[in-house]
């Protein structure tokens, strides 16, 4: 389960689309770092989730890389915020139309989901770890879990009603082929490269790659999953390239040497790999059905109220 970038895929797809729209900052609000339809998106929400996206991104490819200056002279803090302004903007018109179109989340199915999810990760205990892990709160995880489920719905309400036809799915895999490909990866992380050595060692002679990472990966939010990286398409690790093109140069089942990183020493093992139109039609069409979405969602931002008071640069 890839909880820990925050939103589903539904969501960041419609940033694309949505954030062209936005207009710049107005006069400063105290407190405030936008405004949707007289509804306030709040500094301390703002702050909150972005920690959140901040020591995920820092706990996998080290604490300086939101600060690095990339080579359009940006940094991948600045992009991380202004994805989650509009990621906020884009939840809080979600959330409207829900309430227009009375759809609704219940306290049993949020209950329900925390149940499973604390049962996969082995008790009250493990579940404490984890958030402590994530530096999540209980209060904010519920809330978490019942926005989640609740964009989940109000995003199938509209797909459920979207068809896409065949040749206009294989008509865009033909076009974009090369980005389309979808790998699924999983690492160790250690602290030196003394470790890795030792790491690398133990698995050619015959060690489980699952029990390695349990046992000696420093990334705890991977580790839980048996270093699942979940799917990984070109451009996830676009600010760690020797990451990235590390990855896309395994074959499925093939271990890496030691890969360097300002976070330590990785040992990365290729999963799966998705390259052809047969393998990745689902996910063609699912894709086609989201741009659909994020259509929709657009046009509920052309229709908002919307003002911005949060200076990112």
């Amino acid at each position: 389960m890839n909880i820990f970038f925050r939103r589903k895929i539904l969501i960041i797809s419609l940033i694309l689309v949505f954030a062209m729209g936005l207009s710049g900052c107005a006069n400063d609000v105290e407190g405030v770092v936008a405004r949707v339809n007289d509804e306030d998106i709040t500094q301390e929400e703002f702050d909150v989730e972005f920690e959140i996206y901040k020591k995920t991104y820092e706990r996998q490819l080290g604490e300086g890389a939101l600060t690095r200056v990339e080579p359009d002279g940006g940094t991948l803090e600045t992009e991380i915020k202004e994805m989650l302004l509009d990621t906020l903007i884009a939840e809080r018109l979600i959330k409207q139309d829900s309430v227009a179109k009375e759809i609704s989340v219940t306290d049993e199915e949020v209950n329900e989901r925390l149940e499973d999810l604390i049962d996969s990760l082995g008790g009250e205990e493990q579940f404490a770890e984890f958030l402590e892990s994530n530096s999540m709160t209980r209060e904010y995880f519920t809330s978490y879990t019942k926005n989640d489920i609740l964009f989940n719905k109000h995003s199938e309400h509209f797909i459920n009603n979207v068809e896409i036809d065949a040749k206009e799915a294989e008509d865009f895999f033909n076009e974009n082929k090369e980005d389309l490909i979808v790998l699924k990866a999983s690492h160790i992380l250690l602290s030196t490269e003394e470790d890795g050595n030792r790491v690398l060692q133990a698995l050619e002679n015959g060690e489980s790659f699952e029990d390695l990472v349990i046992i000696e990966s420093k990334d705890s939010t991977s580790a839980v999953n048996g270093g699942d990286l979940g799917y990984i398409v070109k451009g996830k690790y676009a600010a760690v390239p020797e990451f990235e093109k590390t990855i896309f140069e395994l074959e499925v089942g093939e271990i890496s040497n030691l890969v360097k990183t300002d976070v330590g020493f990785h040992i990365i093992r290729l999963d799966e790999r998705k390259d052809s139109f047969e393998e990745l039609k689902d996910e063609i069409s699912g894709l086609l059905k989201n741009q659909e979405y994020a259509n929709y969602v657009k046009e509920l931002e052309e229709k908002a109220k919307i003002t911005i008071y949060m200076d990112i640069m």
